[in-house]
């Protein structure tokens, strides 16, 4: 009797903890700048150009099975390349126009598991007002709780993901001026290493 109950209880215990282990978890990216680090990349004949933001907003979901849905949001005006200047062009109506596109957007719900730590996350980028699918494979790491602590990021899990992609300006309608041709390539790379907190 006292092993039938036993094992009741143990099935019991069971059926309380499989689902929530197998719940998705979802991440929050409108964290402090600290966990945010973008660059964007041009090289050109006559100029190379780094750019930086640290600011970005939205969430990640991810289901243990391999699947999830995701949007995220980057201020066209948190974007800085080192020249005032430069920047003030870079936010212009002749080129990224802030004032009329304030956000770059990535979302979708197509995120697909390659192996552990390793997703191919697949949606809609919005630049400059035009919007096209964008494939993107990117590294991911959970930091337990315990380890963010020691870390001084809280008592939370976090998702860590860093990943790389390819931008062509004129695939979204941005056309590089003629006093700057050969100091801005119209392909750009951009890297991204960003901190999710667990919801």
């Amino acid at each position: 009797m006292l092993r039938y109950a036993m094992v009741l209880s143990a099935v019991a215990t069971l059926s309380f903890i499989a689902p929530s282990a197998a719940r998705a978890q979802t991440y929050d990216f409108g964290v402090e700048s600290k966990f945010v680090n973008i660059t964007f990349e041009s090289k050109a004949d006559v100029e190379d150009i780094l750019g930086t933001s640290a600011s970005i907003s939205g969430t990640v979901r991810l289901d243990p099975k391999g699947s999830g849905s995701f949007r995220l949001v980057v201020p066209v005006a948190s974007m800085k390349t080192g020249i005032d200047l430069r920047d003030e062009h870079l936010r212009s109506a002749y080129w990224l126009d802030a004032e009329k596109y304030p956000n770059i957007v990535f979302e979708g719900e197509k995120l697909r598991k390659l192996a552990e730590g390793k997703w191919e996350v697949a949606g809609k980028f919005s630049l400059h007002g035009v919007t096209k699918p964008l494939t993107v494979t990117v590294d991911t790491s959970v930091i337990p709780k315990e380890r963010a602590a020691k870390a001084n990021m809280g008592e939370v899990e976090w998702l860590r993901v860093r990943g790389e992609f390819s931008v062509r300006l004129s695939d979204f309608g941005v056309k590089i001026p003629d006093g700057v041709v050969g100091k801005v390539n119209d392909s750009w790379t951009v890297r991204v290493s960003l901190f999710g907190k667990k919801q």
